[in-house]
């Protein structure tokens, strides 16, 4: 009877080994093709061809017959199929390796050394030593140490190249390079650099691939060419260039108190909003047009007063000087533009819009021009930018359940579980999303983690919902929970939220125009401001705005003539106010500028982070 039950433990222990020959398999999803079963190995930054064959225990060759073109290069998020009769289960049995980007993470067995593995990887004992110092002094059994398999003598080279993103630059890196000498050399935010690449949780080492939060040339291209508008479908875009263009500009001076305009002048008193909004707005188109003038374009300029009487602005159409203007700038109401954007579509006149509308009201213009990217352009980025630079972080949107917020929380949601597809989350593989309610002392366990940091996303411009769940968010433990929010574009309005509570959450702002007062292009704009006009722009920006459209769109002009719409994509800019990369809008056939900022509150300042 003790020999029976001896033989069924052993015969036990044994199938529970051979069953568990590739350990780390068991954890991929499995597929048929054609009749054969495949592991699925979703491919991460860096992984190489011949680290995932080390991983399991396949020979280098089966997986480039399974995936024919592997060898030319993988891509990070592309699926590896694995060949499980191809597994070598003698090998998978006696081993326990997985992959961390380049890095081969190989668990010491009973009678290993360094020299055997360095033997069996086809890399050097001195090579194993650098990566791992402290086993390099004792080596024990069950110790995990990184294999640098980019270096291996193995296989070939090929089969060593690190896998890259389709979207994203990569960089190897050199001897005496650090992260702040990679970010300037790329000309990115080193914070941004650090974030995309975890924080280099294990250092920065030669040799070592890391991903670069810069668009690749190649990608860049495609969605250059997917902005492009489409020529032909009804869309005549004008041609040539002229000796002199024709511009106007439609401001809300609202010259009808002119009186009260006069006596504010005068007395040093504020004027109104609008009037000063458009006086400023004025201003900077003049000190463009300045060096418009001087670089040799030759253009007349109209300006009228156009406000939200709409009746106004078709009195301002039927002027004589209106018949063949080239492009006009404003108005600044929704109405008024929308009069304008209907009487002058047939005529092909190109419009530019300063401030941010809903896109149904002009989605079928194809002469119109938007300055602000859109709210889904903004929340399509936002997404990403979540995805990308928080995967290993604990990632929650906070509802708002209020119905006119309900299409920002959808496309956010959307647009992020796409992206972690290809840059997956540590902790939940679909956006997790909580209400108000939930961050209640009974409730916060199921969405907060005291180990990680917590990033929670609020998707809505309601100053109510937005001022109450910051507040409601500040009663909770500072030492307990790592926190930080993300908001919208409309909270840089919201002057009663408290400092100390944007502060305190490093809150990050999705925004479509930043000024960064330290820019060199800024400072030069402030100081020639300031000697024409003895004053400062005001808060709202106008003045850099007017400057900043006049200057890109009379560029255009120099450069391309009244054709510069086929390839406006071709034409970014950096601008005082933002960034200026004109492609199609999402939703019609006008076009609307991409750029969208990331700021985030800290030490009480505001800065740019992407």
């Amino acid at each position: 009877m003790g020999i029976k039950n001896s033989f069924i433990s052993t015969y036990f222990v044994v199938l529970l080994v051979a069953f568990s020959g590739c350990a780390s398999a068991q954890n991929y999803q499995t597929r048929i093709v054609d009749g054969k079963s495949y592991y699925i190995y979703p491919v991460a930054p860096g992984n190489t061809l011949f680290a995932i064959s080390r991983q399991f225990a396949v020979e280098v060759d089966d997986l480039v017959k399974a995936n024919p073109g592997a060898d030319q290069g993988l891509s990070v998020g592309q699926e590896v199929l694995v060949p499980q009769d191809a597994i070598d289960k003698k090998v998978a049995r006696k081993s326990d390796i997985k992959t961390d980007g380049a890095y081969i993470l190989h668990t010491v067995q009973r009678k290993e050394t360094f020299f055997s593995l360095a033997k069996q990887y086809g890399v050097t004992v001195d090579q194993l030593s650098e990566l791992n110092p402290e086993a390099a002094v004792s080596l024990s059994t069950g110790a995990t140490i990184r294999i640098p398999v980019q270096q291996s003598t193995k296989v070939d080279s090929v089969f060593l190249a690190p896998a890259q993103s389709d979207t994203f630059m990569v960089h190897q890196v050199a001897r005496g390079e650090t992260p702040y000498s990679i970010a300037k050399k790329y000309e990115v935010q080193l914070d941004s650099l650090n974030k995309t690449n975890n924080e280099f949780p294990s250092g920065l080492r030669v040799g070592q691939w890391i991903t670069i939060p810069k668009y690749k040339e190649a990608f860049r291209e495609q969605l250059e060419a997917a902005q492009k508008p489409e020529m032909g479908g009804g869309v005549n875009y004008k041609e040539g260039s002229r000796n002199k263009y024709k511009l106007a500009l439609l401001l809300p001076f609202e010259l009808h108190q002119s009186d009260t305009i006069n006596k504010s002048l005068s007395q040093g008193k504020d004027m109104l909003v609008l009037t000063e909004i458009a006086l400023e707005y004025y201003r900077g188109t003049q000190i463009a047009l300045d060096s418009l003038r001087k670089l040799g374009l030759n253009a007349d300029v109209y300006v009228y007063d156009v406000g939200e009487d709409v009746v106004d602005a078709r009195e301002v159409l039927r002027k004589p000087q209106m018949n063949d203007v080239d492009i006009i700038f404003g108005p600044m109401h929704k109405a008024s533009l929308a009069v304008i954007s209907d009487m002058t579509r047939e005529k092909g006149t190109y419009i530019v819009s300063p401030n941010t509308f809903s896109n149904e009201v002009f989605e079928d213009n194809p002469y119109l021009f938007r300055v602000n990217a859109s709210r889904e352009t903004m929340l399509k980025y936002l997404a990403n930018y979540v995805a990308i630079n928080h995967a290993n972080d604990n990632v929650v949107m906070v509802n708002s359940e209020r119905s006119k917020d309900w299409p920002f929380r959808n496309l956010f949601k959307t647009y992020y579980n796409e992206a972690v597809q290809t840059y997956p989350n540590k902790y939940s593989d679909s956006l997790r999303s909580a209400t108000k309610a939930g961050f209640s002392d009974a409730g916060i366990s199921k969405w907060l983690r005291t180990d990680v940091k917590n990033i929670l996303v609020v998707p809505s411009n309601e100053l109510a919902f937005v001022s109450d769940f910051m507040t409601r968010l500040s009663r909770l433990s500072e030492s307990k929970y790592d926190i930080q929010v993300y908001g919208l574009d409309q909270w840089l309005r919201y002057d009663n939220m408290e400092a100390a509570y944007k502060n305190r959450f490093k809150l990050r702002l999705a925004v479509p125009y930043f000024v960064d007062y330290e820019r060199e292009a800024v400072i030069d704009f402030l100081k020639e401001y300031r000697e024409k006009y003895e004053m400062e722009p005001s808060k709202w920006g106008y003045g850099f705005l007017g400057y900043d459209l006049t200057l890109y769109f009379g560029l255009a002009l120099l450069e391309k003539g009244l054709s510069f719409p086929v390839n406006i994509g071709d034409n970014p800019m950096s601008g005082t106010y933002t960034n200026y990369r004109f492609g199609k809008s999402t939703t019609g056939k006008d076009f609307e500028n991409k750029s969208v900022y990331i700021i985030e509150y800290d030490d009480y300042q505001i800065k740019r982070i992407n």
